[in-house]
């Protein structure tokens, strides 16, 4: 009896302590936080002394505090993104003299979720930096396209050590959100692409597992500011035109709580319509066979005494939030509809996203449905995304950047 009493004590310590022991690891900070001290470090390069714009993907990494490992890697990112604005700088910076200075900014910032690193081998910063370079290649002489990687700390070690510490990584993700680190970054580069109003730069923010949370967790609250903002002020109006801190925030299978969700779902009611013109401003896509956020995030909400079904349930495996499907179809039954705006239908590399009607929700239930409304979430299957990490699989990534190629065009021809 007592052999199995200290059994069951030292593992309840191990299980306690090894996180704490793994994280100890993580990177620590810099002790400039408020600004880059460029000539601390004889081995790092100055960022007030390189020639913009540069092509090399800009990596932000952040501690288990949400505080920054270096934060000449945020100066850095900024000064690529104001090196042609004169006004922002103290001293002028080295330029590239030629026509890319007349070309409006395309961002693609991307926070990495769980079992991921900014390290220069991680598959998901690899996979990032190539999709970049087809960008940047389909918007030569059109767009200066900027990647931006933000690292943390949600690596666990290998199996089957990684899933114990899957909720012990989820509270990381929320010390790195409650920092407002992330809020920074995407604050300052917005408020950099809207200091030159004549060109249309744009703005696209992608997260994924905990990084989708971490990145849900910097804009949400601004979601729901300027949807309200955008209110008609009555019953039976059009929203204005409703903007968020990123031009759009894709989220892609995100670990969080339906319960977060709730407050811009509240703006799906038959009440009031959101104008023909409105460009999604949010996706969140998630598929059937992500066994991180169907099984082990409900396990480790509940141990965290969360007890209702919107907090023990991922947006994604939430059905009454779900307002699009995304499934292989041919292009034909996908734009069979009259209406095939953004919002509401779009069809590449045998991929359809469609909004949902009547009961074709997967738990049967009849949704609200509001044309136009600018909150998308999506289930797919595993033939389109297969599992928690399959995000970077070639249809799905080239349908994902087909959309946002879509959205960058309509933006463009608003502004025109």
């Amino acid at each position: 009896m007592r052999t199995a009493l200290f059994s069951v004590i030292a593992i309840a310590f191990g299980y306690l302590a090894i996180p704490s022991i793994l994280d100890n690891a993580s990177p620590k900070r810099d002790p400039d936080q408020n600004k880059c001290t460029a000539y601390r470090d004889k081995n790092r390069t100055d960022p007030y002394n390189i020639p913009r714009p540069t092509e090399k993907i800009k990596i932000i990494r952040l501690t288990n505090s949400g505080e920054f490992v270096d934060r000449c890697e945020l100066t850095d990112t900024l000064s690529d993104l104001n090196w042609d604005i004169p006004a922002a700088h103290n001293t002028p910076l080295p330029r590239t003299p030629d026509a890319i200075a007349s070309l409006p900014k395309l961002v693609i910032l991307y926070i990495h979720g769980w079992q991921h690193s900014a390290d220069k081998d991680d598959d998901n910063l690899k996979s990032f930096e190539s999709q970049i370079r087809n960008i940047r290649e389909a918007n030569r002489e059109k767009k200066n396209v900027v990647g931006i990687y933000i690292g943390w700390n949600p690596l666990g070690g290998s199996f089957p050590l990684n899933y114990l510490l899957f909720w012990s990584k989820e509270t990381i993700a929320d010390r790195t959100a409650q920092s407002s680190s992330v809020t920074e970054i995407v604050s300052a580069i917005g408020a950099i692409l809207d200091r030159k109003k004549q060109f249309p730069d744009e703005f696209i923010a992608i997260g994924h597992s905990f990084g989708a949370r971490i990145l849900f967790s910097a804009t949400e609250q601004t979601l729901v500011y300027e949807s309200e903002l955008a209110h008609p002020g009555h019953s039976g109006g059009t929203y204005k035109k409703i903007k968020g801190a990123a031009d759009a925030i894709i989220l892609l299978n995100p670990a969080f709580d339906a319960a977060r969700f709730t407050a811009l779902d509240d703006l799906s009611r038959n009440a009031e319509s959101f104008s023909q013109e409105q460009i999604p401003i949010l996706l969140s896509v998630s598929t059937d066979n992500d066994y991180a956020t169907k099984f082990a995030f409900p396990v480790g909400q509940f141990v965290g005494s969360e007890r209702s079904n919107l907090e023990l349930t991922t947006i994604g495996n939430y059905f009454e939030y779900q307002t699009h499907t995304l499934t292989q179809t041919d292009q034909s039954k996908c734009l069979s509809s009259e209406d095939n705006s953004l919002s509401e239908r779009f069809f590449d590399s045998g991929i359809c996203l469609a909004r949902i009607v009547n009961t074709s929700r997967a738990d049967g239930a009849i949704p609200e449905i509001t044309p136009h409304d600018p909150f998308l979430v999506a289930r797919t299957t595993s033939d389109i995304i297969n599992g928690h990490g399959g995000i970077w699989d070639k249809e799905f990534s080239n349908w994902l950047f087909a959309f946002i190629s879509a959205l960058i065009e309509k933006r463009d021809r608003s502004h025109s």
